[in-house]
């Protein structure tokens, strides 16, 4: 992967419907070019899919620590993975028997409900298991959500260059 290659995944990071022709006229090559450079990524596995991105403002993020016991991880992994609808996201750490899981769902009763039953079926198998609801995303490069400066009164404020000068 070069410099280029690169680029094209910047680019697209931000927005996946974007031409072939565009891809290309932003970085000085054909439209066949830049396809055959996405085709490249697409299979070498550096660009694993495409999603559409779907606000829902009821929507509730749930995030989920689990350390399990050495024995009870694959078993726990197993589990989140395939009997929990609400689970988008399942992640292993580097932290011995971790596993970090991202669940969303826009009834408050069926995201408990998952995180007990997760609890329930699995309490034998785990050393620590912390639950968190998400209350703000305030950065998320695949949903479309920017990181916007905070002042400390907590309102967002425009972090332009001209907007430092004045505070200076």
């Amino acid at each position: 992967m070069d410099g280029k290659d690169k680029q094209i995944l910047d680019m697209i990071k931000g927005n996946a419907r974007m031409s072939y022709q565009e891809i290309g006229d932003a970085l000085g090559m054909t439209r066949v070019a830049a396809k055959m450079r996405i085709d490249k990524l697409e299979k070498a596995g550096i660009i694993r899919g495409y999603n559409t991105y779907i606000k829902r403002d009821n929507e509730i993020t749930m995030l989920i620590d689990i350390i399990t016991t050495p024995e009870g991880f694959e078993r726990v992994l197993e589990y989140v993975a395939t009997r929990t609808v609400d689970v988008r996201q399942i992640y292993t750490t580097l932290k011995a028997n971790h596993i970090h899981l991202v669940a969303v769902s826009d009834s408050p009763d069926d995201i408990k409900y998952m995180a007990k039953i997760i609890q329930k079926a699995c309490k034998d198998d785990f050393e620590e298991y912390h639950v968190r609801q998400v209350r703000e995303i305030i950065k998320d490069v695949y949903g479309g959500i920017k990181y916007e400066h905070r002042s400390e009164s907590g309102a967002v404020t425009d972090n332009r260059e001209d907007n430092r000068r004045q505070d200076s």
